[in-house]
């Protein structure tokens, strides 16, 4: 009830307010002036403008973020081509420089080879021409000596007093024994080497003027040609010891020497 009550009061009391008589009406409102009109059109105007604007600055900071990312791509995209070009150029120089150093080698021991070719070749004619040389020399070397141990054969030849003419060796007495022709020339090949042996021996017994040892030297040899055949150094070996049994005559003593040289000479020409 109190309620009601309160909600009438309330009512009143804006009733009264509403249809006050004394009240002052409102100011009616004042109307719009043209020129406020093109105010509002030109601040309407600006705001658009300088939206624009505004919309402008940022397309074209957009655009320029753009041609900046744009630009710094393709500043990218050419290092990273620059590198790879410098990466390319260096792997080309390098390989150039392989090949040019392969190539150097390649001559080098193209030339070493021919170097060694020539050298080789011309260690090979030295050697053939030191050989031809040296078989010119030795065949020089031996007619010489063979002219020599003609010249020496014919000085003591004429040298030497008469002695006689012996026929040439024979082995027959072997043969005659039952050896086989081959068996008896191998008896006469160490007959040679005793003669050889002796030789220097008589003449060192000549030097001295000992005819014993002169006579027993060629008692030996003696002894061994008879017994393998007859003629030749056999036949002079038995005149030689002979004289030598009594004869003291030392020249005739040195032509027997010599004349067993030519006999043995004569032998080793027949037997070897």
């Amino acid at each position: 009830m109190a309620a009601y009550i309160v909600l009438f009061i309330i009512i009143l009391i804006f009733a009264l307010l509403i249809y006050n008589p004394g009240k002052t009406p409102p100011p009616p409102e004042e109307e719009e002036k043209p020129s406020d009109n093109r105010n509002k059109e030109a601040e309407a105007q600006k705001r658009a403008d300088e939206e624009q604007k505004a919309a402008r600055e940022r397309t074209k900071v957009q655009l320029e973020q753009r041609a900046r990312e744009k630009a710094a791509k393709e500043r990218e995209a050419q290092q990273k081509a620059a590198e790879a070009a410098a990466v390319k150029a260096e792997a080309e120089k390098k390989a150039a420089e392989e090949a040019a150093k392969r190539k150097e080698e390649q001559k080098k021991r193209e030339a070493r080879e021919k170097a060694e070719a020539e050298a080789k070749a011309k260690e090979t004619a030295r050697r053939e021409a030191e050989r031809q040389a040296a078989e010119a020399a030795a065949q020089k070397e031996e007619e010489e000596r063979k002219a020599a141990k003609q010249e020496a054969k014919e000085t003591v030849a004429e040298s030497i007093p008469e002695i006689p003419e012996y026929p040439e060796f024979s082995h027959s007495r072997l043969l005659e024994m039952g050896l086989s022709d081959e068996e008896a020339r191998e008896f006469v090949d160490e007959l040679i080497t005793q003669i050889e042996n002796q030789i220097p021996l008589i003449q060192a017994a000549i030097d001295a003027n000992d005819f014993h040892q002169m006579e027993r030297m060629t008692h030996s040899i003696k002894g061994s040609s008879t017994n393998i055949g007859t003629g030749g150094v056999a036949d002079l070996l038995v005149d030689y010891n002979t004289y030598l049994k009594t004869g003291h005559d030392l020249p005739l003593a040195k032509a027997y020497l010599e004349n067993l040289k030519i006999y043995l000479a004569k032998l080793q020409e027949q037997y070897r």
